[in-house]
């Protein structure tokens, strides 16, 4: 089993490649751990699939954020 440990925009991640075509991921935001699998052949584009997961928590995130007064 192949396990990486990757950064992107400063939240750690893992991606672990369990079988032929199947990874396993895993990173935490703000103390929440979050973690599925996606289906790819290539590192690569598991690598992708997965910063996109982090970019739309990140972007749910700043959503949900009050505004801060000025």
């Amino acid at each position: 089993m192949k396990k990486l440990i990757y950064r992107h925009r400063d939240i750690e991640y893992t991606l672990a490649n369990i079988e032929p075509d199947l990874w396993a991921w895993s990173f935490e935001v703000n103390g929440q751990p979050k973690q599925g699998t996606t289906r790819a052949r290539l590192d690569l584009l598991a690598r992708r699939r997965v910063c996109m997961v982090i970019d739309r928590e990140l972007k749910t995130i700043a959503r949900t954020k009050p505004p801060q007064p000025d």
